[in-house]
């Protein structure tokens, strides 16, 4: 009898295993497949003052963060940590103008096919989150400002390294995630653009600002997420902070109306200050990988608010990352001000954008101050929050000084500009 159950386990064993080899094959073939069926939507810029206009918006804040990275405006590509270490090392493209390194040889029809099926010039699926339900009016308009002679698209020589996946990643992308090979025969259209209308709120947040994809568990799509009410926004979406210079994991927070978990208190005003400034109502900083949405108009808020209190509340509490999150509190002592308002995080010795306070260096107090107090007046998309509600002038001045005195030693190495 124990003969035969070990024969029976053995067996069971070798089925699981050529389970799992085939499926690994299958999934490495999926994506080292060329995929030149998939044919070329018929999408071209909007070069009209309101298409650049309204393609800076969701640039700004969907593609930047990805393909410039925090602190930078020009996309010549970055390390990315939208998804756990585990599924390989991801690096978005440059997508500057140069004809090489860049996008400048790619036609519209190439660069809107990218947008949404994640395949490239050469019909090579690349892993990055696809919007295949982004409207053809919005992709247009993207395209336009890329086109525009905007000098963030300047041509640019930089190679960024290829992103590598791992045996889990190449499951993930292949099955959970799924590669989108279906070409778009037909127009999608942008829903009517009005404040209160959950239509546009869901399109905004499920098809282009992508928080629904981010603030709920598992790999599906936006799509598919939006489908189940139970889990949809409650958080839970791991991103790996190491690479940034913090500790441990992050989950996305829960962003249902649940008042005990999620944002169910906050009201108009304070949602739209977070999402433009990146403070929360309860003083709490909004870290890195989430954007600041500058760009976004009132209309926009407006939607993505109106839709969100529409969904189904979900008490789920996520838990904190490691070390807490950082909440401004603002002090006499410029020394607890750089950890409190969440300028450590970023900037501390080892952290990942330590070397950006070199750019402070020879600069009056003065200036680093209102720098301090709204950093995109200086430097429009910058992803650094404003602290203009928090921090008066005194203690920004003595905050800058604080800073001033920093940029006095050197820089940790391995750090960059």
């Amino acid at each position: 009898m124990m003969k035969k159950i070990l024969i029976a386990i053995g067996a069971l064993v070798a089925l699981v295993l050529i389970g799992a080899g085939t499926a690994m094959g299958v999934a490495t073939h999926k994506i080292n497949k060329t995929y030149d069926y998939v044919a070329l939507p018929n999408i071209t810029r909007d070069s009209s003052p309101e298409g650049i206009a309204r393609g800076e918006q969701v640039f700004r804040a969907v593609c930047a963060e990805c393909h410039a990275g925090g602190g930078n405006t020009k996309p010549v590509g970055n390390r990315m940590h939208d998804f756990p270490p585990d599924l390989g090392t991801f690096y978005s493209a440059n997508i500057t103008s140069d004809p090489e390194k860049g996008v400048g040889a790619w036609t519209d029809q190439e660069i809107a096919r990218m947008v949404i099926n994640g395949i490239d010039k050469n019909h090579h699926f690349r892993p990055m989150p696809a919007f295949p339900n982004m409207g053809d009016k919005d992709i247009a308009a993207v395209i336009g400002f890329m086109r525009s002679g905007h000098p963030d698209f300047a041509p640019e020589k930089f190679q960024p390294p290829r992103s590598e996946l791992s045996p889990p990643g190449r499951m993930v992308f292949a099955f959970a995630m799924g590669i989108n090979d279906k070409g778009r025969t037909e127009a999608v259209p942008v829903p009517a653009k009005a404040a209160d209308s959950v239509e546009y709120g869901r399109y905004l947040a499920g098809s282009v600002y992508d928080c629904v994809f981010c603030h709920s568990p598992g790999f599906d799509g936006s799509a598919v997420k939006l489908q189940h009410p139970d889990t949809v926004l409650s958080g839970g979406f791991e991103f790996d902070l190491a690479p940034l210079g913090g500790e441990g994991k992050l989950l996305s927070p829960n962003i249902t109306v649940s008042e005990t978990a999620g944002i169910g208190k906050w009201t108009l005003d304070e949602f739209k200050h977070a999402m433009v400034t990146g403070v929360t109502p309860g003083g709490y900083i909004l870290r890195p990988p989430m954007p600041k949405y500058r760009y976004a108009d009132d209309v926009e808020l407006s939607a993505l608010y109106t839709f969100l209190r529409s969904m189904k509340p979900n008490d789920k509490v996520v838990p904190p990352p490691t070390g807490g999150r950082p909440k401004a509190e603002p002090s006499a002592d410029p020394e607890k001000m750089f950890s409190s308002l969440g300028c450590a995080t970023c900037h501390a010795p080892g952290k990942a954008f330590e070397a950006k306070l070199q750019g402070a260096k020879g600069k009056a107090p003065e200036e680093v101050a209102k720098w301090i107090r709204n950093p995109e007046s200086f430097k429009p998309g910058t992803q650094m929050p404003t602290y203009e509600s928090l921090v008066d002038e005194n203690n920004a001045l003595a905050l800058a000084r604080y800073v001033l005195g920093k940029t006095g030693g050197s820089v940790s190495e391995g750090t960059a500009p």
